[in-house]
């Protein structure tokens, strides 16, 4: 109904049926846009503007950040975690990411305690740190003041507010007796 609703007057090539699956088959199965206008039987920049289209309708019916944390009735706590999703972009500014060495865009996924997916963010350049896409998104700001607790990984380490992240090193701890030869044999060694 939101595909058939909102195409007014002009005349498509397709069923509303048919560019669903369009865009369906866009994420699930990696297909280009001349794949998809190949098996669809359409023009490349139809299925383009099919698929796009489509998920842009469907965009509009997201949860905000906000609604979607307070939808979510548990012991005040949540998981925040920062991906990359690799993209075919060739050598675009800012989204080749270092920490899975290949183009991509960052994503922000907030999940219940159980896996459950609450929240999932709008795409950043790849090359974005996950503390700065979070508070890009306000994920900090709106967890706090809902006054929920936010576990992440060592990427959040001081991102203040209610996330609580696991320190990556103790400043008083100097390693075992152990890493602390491994450590001075691999000096001597890169210093010779």
């Amino acid at each position: 109904m939101v595909i058939t609703s909102l195409d007014g007057d002009r005349a498509c090539r397709l069923r509303p049926y048919d560019r669903a699956r369009c865009a369906l088959v866009y994420p699930r199965k990696h297909d280009t846009f001349e794949q998809i206008a190949r098996g669809f039987g359409i023009g490349v920049a139809t299925a383009w503007r099919y698929v796009n289209d489509t998920i842009e309708r469907l965009a509009a019916f997201a949860a905000s950040l906000t609604e979607a944390l307070t939808s979510h009735h548990a012991d005040g706590c949540v998981l925040l975690d920062g991906t990359v999703a690799e993209t075919d972009r060739v050598a675009a500014e800012g989204h080749f990411s270092g920490k899975v060495y290949r183009e991509g865009v960052n994503l922000q996924v907030i999940t219940a305690d159980e896996g459950k997916l609450l929240w999932l963010s709008p795409a950043l350049p790849g090359g974005t740190h996950d503390v700065k896409a979070a508070r890009a998104h306000g994920i900090i700001d709106v967890c706090e003041q809902l006054d929920l607790e936010v576990l992440a990984d060592k990427g959040y380490q001081g991102a203040g507010g209610t996330v609580i992240a696991p320190i990556k090193h103790r400043p008083d701890c100097r390693g075992t007796a152990r890493e602390r030869s491994s450590r001075r044999s691999s000096r001597s060694v890169s210093a010779g």
